[in-house]
């Protein structure tokens, strides 16, 4: 009887061993980068209502550009991983595309901007931790372009107010 026992006991505590891994597997294949896109959705009346689903850290991010440039505006958004294409955006519209954060905190996401009768300018669109921890984190980060540098939506104000300069001279092509 003893030997069933043992024998017994050591069989169910294999499984325990590895149930840390099994969980690792899944939360790994959930929270993988699935990147997709919305494009050209007008915006009359500022940022699309934030969703409030989830404030885990490893939530679902959207990033939604809004053109407030006054013509229209050419783009090409991309990460190390995700390449969205050369793409424009009408006055007053906007574009999202959203992704799950990488599990050790190195989500980036960079766009580079043709802005008429301004100047070419890049600016990283999501860019940890900036974007995902402190007072200012987001989940749904709504960007408008503007002439001197995207300005984010600030959910505490309810303004465009945390504004950014552009990068400095560093070329992407």
């Amino acid at each position: 009887m003893l030997l069933a026992t043992l024998s017994y006991t050591t069989q169910m505590d294999i499984p325990k061993r590895h149930l840390s891994l099994f969980i690792l597997i899944i939360f790994i294949t959930t929270y993988s980068s699935n990147a997709g896109t919305n494009n050209n959705i007008p915006v009359p009346y500022g940022p699309s209502p934030p969703t409030y689903a989830s404030s885990s850290p490893y939530a679902k991010k959207t990033v939604e550009i809004i053109n407030d440039i006054g013509s229209i505006v050419s783009y090409h958004c991309k990460s190390k991983d995700d390449d969205f294409g050369v793409r424009s955006l009408q006055v007053d519209s906007s574009w999202s595309f959203s992704f799950g954060r990488q599990i050790f905190g190195r989500s980036l996401f960079f766009c580079y901007f043709v802005l008429p009768k301004i100047g070419s300018y890049w600016f990283d669109i999501y860019k940890e931790p900036r974007d995902s921890s402190g007072e200012f984190w987001c989940n749904n980060c709504v960007w408008k372009i503007r002439p001197l540098g995207p300005c984010r939506f600030n959910k505490i104000t309810h303004e465009f107010d945390l504004c950014y300069p552009w990068n400095k001279n560093k070329s992407l092509y």
